[in-house]
């Protein structure tokens, strides 16, 4: 049952999802959603179809992305040392034909691509033989982390998913870093005319457990816009936690149900409630970067 008609964190099968934007959107349609953005991982691939799609269904698409990259604090830093590896960041209202931000996503891909085939060779190693065009099989439009594991499950290296998933955690800390750090993906979002939202925080780890005021007081130095404080891993204790981080630094608060489902489900589609008003803010926040390029 849908809490929202709005929905702002929605992945198809051009990333880690599994659904084609037409069933994706067809699924939101079906339960009343009026507006969504979807937010594949460093492509806008998608959206060719989905625009068409999103027109013929009523449902007003917001243009989006997420990019992997790195964040690592400086050496000389007194804040907590962050523990994780791939932080994304969400772009709204990117402009769809930047060619910066095409640029950057055909390097994105490629970069993707290398550190997958990293860490096949890794698991070839430890006696798991399996090889990128693996990998590719599984999905001829995305070669990510959802793949691997998957193919490692085609190849009976693991019982279930929680399995295949255990080997592919066990390499993947030995896989170099993105080659994108958060300032450049921050950058390229506002050369597009988009706004830079940290998703999903919570997952981003220091040694005093979730980022504190001094993290974020830095992404605002980096030029961060919004924290997704709406999202299904957030409990109620962490999201006022950002909410009130959010609040201190002036930044908008958005969400999405980060929807990647198939096969005629998807069970947290419109589950996060996003108010009309923090889309306007969204909206408007984004005038400022129009022809920053």
């Amino acid at each position: 049952m849908t809490n929202s008609i709005i929905d702002l964190h929605l992945h198809t099968f051009y990333s880690d999802g599994c659904a084609s934007p037409v069933e994706l959107l067809q699924a939101a349609a079906n339960l009343g959603l009026k507006v969504v953005s979807i937010t594949d991982h460093d492509n806008l691939n998608a959206y060719p179809e989905a625009r068409h799609v999103a027109a013929r269904l009523g449902i007003d698409l917001i243009p989006g992305i997420e990019l992997t990259s790195y964040w690592k604090l400086p050496d000389d830093s007194i804040l907590d040392p962050l523990n994780g590896r791939d932080v994304d960041v969400l772009g709204y209202y990117v402009d769809l034909e930047n060619k910066d931000l095409q640029k950057f996503t055909r390097l994105a891909l490629i970069d993707l691509r290398d550190r997958m085939k990293d860490a096949c060779e890794l698991l070839t190693r430890a006696g798991y033989s399996i090889s990128i065009f693996d990998v590719q099989d599984e999905n001829p439009h995305y070669t990510g982390a959802r793949q691997l594991i998957e193919a490692l499950g085609h190849r009976s290296y693991g019982a279930n998913w929680s399995e295949c998933l255990t080997l592919y955690d066990s390499v993947w800390p030995d896989v170099r870093l993105s080659r994108s750090s958060i300032e450049e993906a921050i950058e390229i979002i506002h050369r597009a005319g988009g706004i830079a939202v940290l998703a999903h925080p919570i997952a981003i780890e220091c040694s005093a457990g979730w980022l504190q005021t001094g993290h974020i007081e830095l992404l605002t130095q980096f030029g961060l816009d919004g924290l997704e404080v709406n999202h299904p891993r957030l409990d109620p204790d962490a999201r006022t936690h950002f909410i009130n981080l959010a609040r201190k630094f002036d930044l908008i608060i958005t969400g999405g149900s980060d929807e990647h489902g198939g096969n005629g489900l998807f069970p947290r589609l419109g589950s996060e409630v996003i108010r009309y008003r923090d889309l306007d803010s969204m909206q408007s926040r984004s005038q400022r970067y129009i022809n920053i390029s």
